[in-house]
């Protein structure tokens, strides 16, 4: 693996997209490096698996957690040639290995039609929603029209005990069935976020008593990253929430947004706001209580055929 990640060899596309590679060039030789990095290190949680026939290696696949130990993801699938390979298999080892270290889920985001899905369905995978990439550009400060919300002065800083406020906000704002697979307690909730990279700021609003919308945002070098979550009841205020977003990212060149199916007035923001799509991406979640149950009585069965 290591000798792979030195020469950079680029024949295997990496299948699998965490929120922290969407809107970033993907090396294949420096994230096999760093891979290579992990399997060797004896205090990583990562769990890295590697296919290979003789020295020609096949396929190389890892599974990190996200916020918390409940919620993992597939950060890496690189594979010579999916339809050639037991790519269920290669999966369910991974599900295994997560499960092991106290994964109760994990994330999988491939590109809507990419062939390696119905192997994820077939290890277990189910489908959770599908996804739009935008991309556009940020506005200048002085840009954009007032309002009587006013979200520069209506939006405050988050703060740590707003987080079952925004749990509540989620659980409205969010499909039921989104919901039921990715996770329906706070824990799991919290487990599962992914956070863009880079200097990360989060914002929120109130109204009525309660956590009414939402607003992330994240630049690294000159790309910005923009989230956002708002209560059924105030999307009217979408196109505000979306311009102090993208005035908050006015030192950057270019501004990507993951858009959920299920966001639609996000989308027809963006759009108004000259963001094209530049991607359609599907994300699977596996559960993995079976796993857990089906390793316990594997080990138990070993454990019982072991001489007194």
């Amino acid at each position: 693996m290591v000798r792979c990640a030195l020469v950079g060899e680029n024949s295997m596309p990496n299948h699998a997209f965490t929120l922290s590679g969407l809107s970033y060039t993907r090396s294949f030789g420096v994230s096999l490096l760093d891979l290579s990095r992990k399997r060797l290190s004896p205090r990583t949680k990562d769990a890295v698996w590697v296919w290979s026939e003789g020295r020609h290696v096949l396929g190389i696949a890892s599974v990190r957690p996200r916020a918390g130990r409940q919620s993992w993801e597939v950060a890496n699938l690189y594979l010579d040639s999916p339809s050639r390979l037991p790519v269920a298999n290669l999966l369910e080892q991974l599900s295994v290995s997560a499960a092991a270290q106290g994964a109760e889920r994990i994330f999988l985001r491939l590109q809507q039609y990419d062939d390696v899905i119905s192997s994820a369905r077939l290890s277990g995978f189910f489908p959770l929603m599908q996804e739009t990439l935008y991309r556009g550009g940020p506005l200048s400060e002085e840009s954009g029209q007032g309002s009587l919300f006013d979200a520069d002065a209506r939006l405050r800083k988050k703060e740590k005990p707003d987080e079952y406020g925004l749990f509540r906000l989620h659980n409205i704002a969010t499909p039921a069935e989104v919901r039921i697979l990715s996770g329906m307690t706070f824990d799991q909730w919290a487990s599962s976020h992914e956070q863009s990279p880079g200097r990360y700021d989060e914002r929120v609003f109130d109204g009525k008593g309660t956590i009414r919308g939402w607003l992330g945002t994240a630049r690294r070098s000159s790309v910005g990253n923009l989230a956002t979550m708002l209560h059924p009841d105030d999307e009217s205020v979408i196109e505000d929430i979306v311009i102090a977003g993208l005035r908050r990212l006015s030192n950057t060149k270019t501004v990507f947004c993951v858009v959920p199916e299920y966001q639609f007035a996000l989308s027809r923001t963006l759009e108004q706001q000259n963001f094209r799509p530049e991607g359609e991406f599907i994300t699977l979640v596996k559960s993995t209580a079976k796993t857990v149950r089906e390793s316990n009585l594997a080990r138990s069965a070993l454990a019982s055929r072991e001489p007194m």
